[in-house]
């Protein structure tokens, strides 16, 4: 179990950083397809709380594992934000928008954010299980390009929505403004104080997005039992 945790943490904290770093899905696709090969054969490349959820409820891990998957998957989100904000420094123009932010609701939109996460989740869920679980699918090589192909083309096509897919990305992405404000060499103690502002009025929004995420991964978890139930 111990190598098993060190990849997902590992590989969940590079995915992050990446997703946090820039906003194309074609560096994060490629990113995650290197990572799924790294990683698969160990921990089987989860990255991904919303996926942790659907192996468990596929019955391909226990709830302890998944417990402990789920925890260092969102420690190395948020150690990500960490790093990024300490190497790439504080961005006055993302505290500028926070407070412009502020004025605005933080559910705007959030039907449409919520439905583009819980089906993107969902995709990427049922074919994580297809081919990473299914003995229709055993022993195949493409699994780690499916994957990263899934993610590459949802994300590309819903861009104006921005989807993660991902909780943990969520997570990293939400605290990476306090972490480069703490970090960044201007703004100090004001940007920090703004960027905090900001990420506890968004904070109600975040929980959906997240719950949303793994609503979907529950769905592809019971999808996959309805059409292959003798698929153990």
């Amino acid at each position: 179990m111990r190598n098993k945790l060190f990849i997902e943490g590992l590989c969940t904290f590079f995915l992050c950083a990446g997703s946090i770093l820039t906003p194309s899905p074609i560096p994060i696709a490629a990113l995650l397809c290197a990572l799924i090969y790294l990683g698969g054969p160990i921990s089987g490349a989860h990255y991904n709380p919303a996926v942790s959820l659907a192996f468990r409820l596929r019955r391909r891990m226990g709830s302890p594992a998944m417990a402990a998957y789920i925890g260092v998957q969102f420690a190395a989100a948020l150690a990500a934000a960490v790093v990024v904000g300490l190497i790439a420094g504080h961005d006055a123009d993302h505290t500028k928008g926070a407070v412009e932010a502020l004025g605005d609701s933080p559910y705007a939109g959030v039907w449409a954010s919520s439905a583009v996460e819980i089906l993107g989740t969902f995709l990427l869920g049922l074919v994580i299980l297809m081919v990473a679980t299914s003995r229709l699918s055993v022993g195949n090589s493409y699994f780690g390009v499916a994957i990263a192909l899934t993610v590459l083309g949802f994300e590309g096509t819903f861009t104006e929505f921005n989807p993660t897919l991902n909780p943990a990305v969520t997570l990293g992405s939400a605290f990476h403004g306090i972490a480069s404000a703490l970090f960044g060499e201007t703004g100090g103690v004001e940007a920090l104080f703004k960027e905090g502002i900001y990420l506890a009025k968004m904070a109600p929004r975040l929980l959906i997005d997240m719950m949303a995420q793994f609503g979907g991964g529950a769905l592809a978890a019971f999808t996959f039992r309805v059409l292959f139930p003798e698929d153990r």
